[in-house]
């Protein structure tokens, strides 16, 4: 008998920092496998009918591999979806649970009580812009907010966003953390998070959540795993506050 936990993740084609922060989290009798999805272009008529069209080789070839659950792990992506019909119809396409960047980061704050947030991020205005407006919808005020504009080029993005370490998005969380804030938020899945959460929160006190460290928990919460663990913040550490 294979008592292995298949979990699929969908990423942007090229996203390779989600796959290897998941490989350092990655409890045993849990298996992940990642594919790629072309990223709608932007001004599409319908982003997330042309999101939900990408995505439709890549969702079966994880159903096909035998995902148990599916990780959409991309934010802006999911964030610009997450209304109720469309998260329905993404669950139809997938066949098994489903959880986003979105939802489980609209999870995370609410198991941890928070409303009033600082965000990191390497994106420019818009994609800043659909992060605030969707944490506007559930509740979240943005307190802070400070974008590298690594977004400005595909090729600065492909160079730079990979590269940056953990001190470098420590500090920038740090550059916008004041006493407003109850917590820092990292929600790009393009990036490193995980080591600089728990930078962020042993400097601090405060808790920090990525939606990668999010995606995560909440997969794993959904399928009725606990993979608490150190090192990889609060939200993971405690797992059933």
């Amino acid at each position: 008998m294979n008592d292995v936990v298949r979990i699929g993740v969908l990423v942007p084609a090229g996203n390779t920092i989600h796959e290897r922060e998941f490989a350092a989290l990655r409890p045993a009798g849990v298996e992940f496998r990642f594919a790629g999805f072309a990223y709608p272009p932007a001004g599409a008529a319908d982003f997330c009918a042309d999101l939900f069209a990408h995505m439709r080789a890549p969702v079966a070839e994880l159903r096909a591999w035998g995902a148990q659950a599916l990780l959409v792990g991309c934010t802006t992506a999911s964030m610009l979806c997450a209304d109720p019909a469309r998260e329905a119809q993404m669950q139809s396409l997938a066949g098994v649970p489903v959880v986003t960047a979105a939802s489980a980061v609209r999870e995370a704050l609410a198991v941890l009580g928070l409303r009033r947030i600082a965000v990191a991020t390497p994106y420019g205005a818009r994609g800043n812009g659909v992060v605030v407006d969707y944490l506007r919808t559930i509740g979240i005020e943005t307190v802070a907010i400070r974008g590298l504009e690594l977004d400005r080029s595909p090729e600065v993005w492909k160079r730079e966003a990979p590269a940056l370490t953990p001190q470098q998005v420590l500090e920038l969380g740090l550059s916008i953390d004041g006493p407003e804030a109850e917590a820092l938020y990292l929600p790009c899945t393009g990036i490193g998070s995980v080591e600089a959460i728990e930078l962020y929160e042993q400097r601090t006190g405060k808790p920090a959540l990525s939606s990668v460290q999010a995606g995560f928990w909440a997969t794993l919460r959904r399928l009725g795993i606990d993979a608490r663990r150190a090192g990889a913040g609060r939200l993971v550490a405690d797992w059933s506050v």
